[in-house]
């Protein structure tokens, strides 16, 4: 399951707001937490670590099983709860509450008996504020009035309305097993990463998302967010999502986000679970499905079905879309910004092609200009003889998918196994080559030039460190005179030319494979 959730500004907790006073005997104690789960002290939040609960408790990427008595309250990710007269004071996020157990919610008191089990939700934004009985009955007190819910009905704590509820995402039956990925897979334009210290930078391809970081795009720009197990939501321009929780569970993955402000286009493979989307006016929960959902609570669903929980679990179907003004869905039509993200799903799907300029086999740096498709994100590896391996530059072209692979001056002479890895959408292709790097010029030795009656010979013996193939240049006058030395270490040569008359320029030079030259000095 994925979870998408709008933040509004919760209040603060206190010491002095968690009453310790306890009910019935009964008292509030962690049983079960994993990932992050921390415990008010005093005004700071600290990592959980003694079972009694006295002040208050959230979780980040986690979850945490509460005792009091034989009742207990569950708290799944991105949630948050205080102590109030020993017990618990549900303040946002999601709870299972199974009696027996007492708790308050939003000014209520509820009191669950030993059958009873009630999810109640609460959403930051405010657009799903419920609970909803599963099993047994609860009684519920407060504002006036007492009154019992059965099982099959929910309650909303905005308009105080009791109607059916039919279950579409038990969280609470997933196990929770650690922490998932959402990571950056694309992007186009200013994006930038707010870190948990409040530091800015720019967004990069592969960047991970962290609890308590945000990532906003500016004009024109987009951005692809990736999920463990598939999946991606990208955020349009002018947009702004903050990441609250990242899990993977037994039955895949949770992850919850806020949707501040903007447009968010989803993708929710089959299989792979799900998205409840929160925002400050509606709440969604959706299972494999292409939808689009904006922080003014328009929903448009192109595949699939999106279930708004914030009107009663109405059903949207694929052709659907309802704003929150709406009593009703209307159908589908489509606008500039979902032709836009149309064909970026188009562009997300093509296929990953990497296509690299064959190099030389001696070389006196490594620079391969690389093709690959957009969106994709190279490395590059030069590995020695030894096994010791050196990280390439990897430059990005003028034009979209162009880069160079680059070595640097100084890397050593000698034989590199090269790698170039790309990486797209999770496809991964590899290129390899060998190279020598070769920056020692070519060497001349017992060089003669005689003249024979109307011949001049030259020669002499050529050596290199590279043992190719070495191309000998000779230049006189207007003409020149072109001889390979194809000895692997050492080659003698020989050049017959026609006498030249005094005062003749005569120039004689060496050429590696790498590209190295030596003008040889002649007697």
């Amino acid at each position: 399951m994925i979870r998408l959730t709008l933040l509004a500004a919760g209040s603060v907790l206190t010491a002095a707001q968690a009453q310790t006073t306890p009910q019935g005997g009964s008292r509030l104690s962690v049983q079960q937490a994993s990932g992050r789960v921390e415990v008010l002290a005093g005004t700071t939040w600290q990592a959980q670590t003694a079972a009694p609960l006295s002040t208050g408790l959230r979780t980040g990427t986690g979850r945490a099983t509460l005792a009091w008595g034989t009742g207990r309250v569950v708290v799944g990710s991105a949630s948050r709860l205080r102590v109030y007269s020993g017990e618990a004071d549900l303040q946002e996020g999601q709870f299972l509450l199974q009696g027996p157990v007492a708790a308050f919610v939003l000014g209520r008191h509820l009191m669950i008996g030993g059958a009873g089990r009630v999810r109640v939700d609460l959403s930051p934004g405010g657009s799903t504020q419920r609970l909803a009985v599963l099993g047994g009955e609860v009684r519920v007190s407060g504002v006036g009035r007492a009154f019992t819910v059965p099982a099959g009905q929910q309650l909303s704590f905005t308009t105080s309305q009791l109607t059916a509820f039919t279950e579409r995402d038990p969280w609470y039956d997933a196990q929770f097993v650690g922490v998932g990925d959402a990571r950056v897979e694309g992007l186009l334009g200013p994006v930038e990463l707010r870190r948990t210290d409040g530091t800015l930078r720019a967004a990069a391809r592969q960047d991970d998302l962290a609890p308590g970081e945000a990532l906003r795009t500016g004009a024109g720009a987009w951005a692809e967010i990736g999920f463990t197990g598939g999946g991606y939501l990208r955020l349009t321009e002018q947009s702004e999502l903050g990441v609250l929780a990242v899990e993977k569970t037994s039955r895949g993955r949770e992850v919850t986000l806020q949707l501040r402000r903007g447009v968010a286009w989803n993708v929710v493979e089959k299989g792979q679970g799900g998205y409840r989307i929160s925002t400050p006016v509606v709440s969604t929960s959706v299972r494999g499905t292409v939808f689009r959902v904006d922080a003014d609570g328009l929903v448009k669903v192109f595949e699939g079905e999106v279930a708004l929980t914030s009107s009663g679990d109405l059903a949207l179907g694929a052709g659907e879309q309802k704003r929150r003004e709406q009593a009703a869905p209307g159908a589908l039509q489509l606008d500039a910004t979902d032709r836009v993200n149309q064909a970026l799903d188009t562009q997300r799907a093509r296929p990953l092609v990497l296509s690299v300029a064959r190099p030389a086999r001696s070389l006196t740096v490594i620079d391969l200009p690389v093709t690959a498709t957009t969106q994709t994100t190279l490395s590059a590896t030069a590995r020695d003889r030894r096994g010791r391996i050196t990280v390439l530059g990897v430059i990005p072209g003028a034009a979209a998918g162009q880069f160079t692979v680059r070595s640097a001056l100084d890397l050593p002479e000698g034989e590199y196994l090269v790698r170039v890895r790309a990486e797209r959408y999770g496809a991964v292709k590899v290129w390899a080559a060998r190279v020598s790097l070769d920056r020692t010029p070519p060497r001349a030795t017992r060089v003669q030039a005689i003249t024979e009656g109307q011949v001049l010979r030259l020669s002499g013996r050529t050596s290199d460190n590279s043992g190719a193939a070495l191309t000998l240049n000779v230049v006189f006058g207007t003409g020149t005179s072109t001889q390979t030395v194809t000895r692997r270490v050492e080659g003698d040569f020989q050049v017959l030319l026609p006498a030249l008359p005094d005062g003749t320029p005569l120039r004689l030079s060496l050429q590696d494979a790498a590209g190295n030259i030596t003008d040889v000095p002649l007697p």
